[in-house]
């Protein structure tokens, strides 16, 4: 009668640890995914996935991933059947990332950050079917509907430019300091940071300055052919 009762408790100990070692083993196998799926930086900083829908009918997704056993940061291009992946950057850092902030143009798109903790706020440019880099600089304003970049070119003394999207053509913004000291707005030496395309005709380019605003401060630049 003894061994009738223990056989039962033996069998539903057993069960039970069972039970117990496979939760173990799923809570094992999740905490596995997890750390495949999710990155940490040195600084204990999460770097996630992330997908935008650009135009014509482009998907940008900018993930980290490992490559060589060594982390790294990728964007991804999907249009139709095409599905290009490419490097974004190799130091894996959550500063060094690049963000899309809606800067999407109709054969290209930026990216943009701080560079890795610099006091300036840069912009990648890149070429939506090669996935190339194309145009970097630190940002000063973006036209959206005419396809403009006002930026300065660290590359080229530190000198702003309109940089046309479509043409590829730059064009030198020189502002003589006359006609920044003739303004009470502009006569201080960061009202250049404010610089903003106001608007623009078939030869000129009109620079406003948000630092002025509500007056009707502006400048005009031929453009470069």
């Amino acid at each position: 009668m003894r061994n009738q009762i223990l056989i039962p408790a033996l069998l539903f100990c057993f069960i039970s640890c069972n039970k117990g070692a496979d939760k173990t083993n799923l809570k094992t196998e999740k905490a596995q995914i997890i750390k495949k799926t999710v990155f940490i930086d040195e600084m204990g900083d999460t770097i996630k996935s992330y997908s935008f829908d650009l135009k014509k009918n482009y998907k940008l997704i900018i993930f980290p991933a490992i490559d060589n056993n060594k982390e790294i940061i990728n964007f991804r291009l999907i249009n139709g059947k095409r599905d290009n992946t490419y490097l974004l950057v190799d130091t894996f850092q959550a500063n060094y990332m690049r963000h899309f902030n809606k800067i999407d143009f109709t054969n290209y798109f930026a990216l943009q950050g701080n560079g890795g903790g610099t006091s300036h706020f840069y912009f990648w440019l890149y070429d939506k079917e090669s996935g190339n880099e194309v145009l970097r600089g630190i940002e000063r304003d973006f036209d959206l509907k005419k396809e403009l970049i006002l930026y300065v070119d660290e590359d080229d003394e530190y000198k702003t430019f309109i940089y046309d999207v479509n043409t590829k053509i730059k064009t030198l913004v020189d502002i003589p300091l006359k006609f920044l000291n003739r303004q009470e707005c502009t006569k201080y030496n960061d009202s250049e940071k404010t610089l903003y395309i106001k608007r623009v005709t078939s030869k000129y380019y009109y620079l406003g300055f948000k630092c002025c605003e509500p007056l009707s401060v502006q400048f005009r630049i031929k453009k470069a052919k």
